[in-house]
């Protein structure tokens, strides 16, 4: 079936003149960061993570979606706030991408932080794709948190996930599981979906948050989200600083949890299970224990024709 150039036309037009630009910089090798406040973000831990890297970079904020299109503002409505002049602030869900530029030649980092949108998901992801794609974005990665039977008293847990098993050059060394999730699905694989399509690989990581714990923010799990971020960027991070405010959020935990025995129980049980979990995902693959065998018997092999090669020769 032929396609249809005029509808075409159309899509471009809604995208384009939802997309609202203040600069067009020129990135290349670049790694596309993106977070979503709302569902995706227990104890705003994904969007924190991305917006400490926005501060630390000084990235350029470049661009931004106009909400419009996107929200029912009766569900996500806008906030009113008071200024230090006395003023009234209405402000409006945002969706802003930031750019930073690598001066060694290493990778350019292309930032996204939004909030999940109502309405309209393919066109809002056809958006971040027309972004991506003037940007010479090669990689994807969405950034997450949810809450999670996840115990405080134990090192954040942040898995990844990819459907590609090749995220290509510069990050062979990262071996992310597939994904075997099935069921209704989040705004993270309808953009994940969206960029395969445009032939761009993604990877997908989450933190997980205890869910017992009633927290605006976690920094803790930031901290974990922000480590696991390092191996995709060659932008300079320092996590001295968040790391000691998640020791300050680790012992403000311990004493608020101190009298409460009820608790103190639930999280035993979360620990033994948490220390079972993570002995089974430190243990080997059983791909990777068939390859260590095919390796051994290679080597025997190798070893048994060095010394029949040794007595032929006696």
């Amino acid at each position: 079936m032929p396609v249809d150039s005029s509808s075409e036309q159309v899509q471009l037009a809604k995208v384009l003149s939802a997309l609202q630009y203040t600069e067009h910089p020129i990135l290349t090798n670049t790694v596309f960061l993106a977070a979503w406040g709302g569902w995706p973000d227990a104890a705003e831990s994904a969007t924190c993570s991305l917006r400490e890297l926005i501060r630390q970079l000084s990235a350029t904020k470049f661009a931004s979606i106009d909400p419009e299109e996107f929200y029912d503002f009766a569900e996500q409505r806008p906030v009113i706030s008071n200024e230090s002049d006395g003023s009234r602030k209405l402000t409006w869900p945002k969706n802003e991408f930031y750019y930073w530029k690598s001066e060694d030649d290493g990778r350019d980092l292309l930032i996204f932080v939004g909030v999940e949108p109502n309405l309209k998901w393919r066109t809002y992801s056809d958006i971040i794709h027309q972004v991506a794609s003037e940007s010479d974005t090669r990689l994807l990665v969405t950034v997450g948190a949810l809450l999670d039977s996840v115990p405080h008293t134990r090192s954040p847990r942040v898995t990844g996930s990819s459907v590609e098993p090749d995220l290509g050059v510069g990050f062979e060394h990262i071996k992310y599981a597939v994904p075997n999730y099935e069921g209704p699905s989040g705004l993270t694989s309808v953009v994940m979906d969206r960029f395969s399509q445009g032939k761009v690989p993604s990877a997908s990581i989450w933190g997980h948050s205890p869910h017992y714990l009633q927290v605006a923010q976690n920094p803790a799990l930031t901290h974990a989200i922000l480590a696991e971020l390092q191996q995709f960027i060659t932008a300079p991070i320092e996590l001295t600083k968040i790391a000691q405010e998640a020791e300050e959020f680790d012992e403000n935990l311990v004493r608020a949890l101190s009298d409460q025995q009820e608790i103190e129980g639930y999280v035993k049980r979360l620990e033994e299970r948490y220390d079972s979990e993570e002995e089974y995902r430190q243990s080997p693959e059983p791909a990777a224990l068939v390859q260590e065998l095919e390796d051994f018997l290679r080597q025997q092999r190798g070893s048994d024709s060095a010394a029949d090669d040794g007595d032929n020769k006696d």
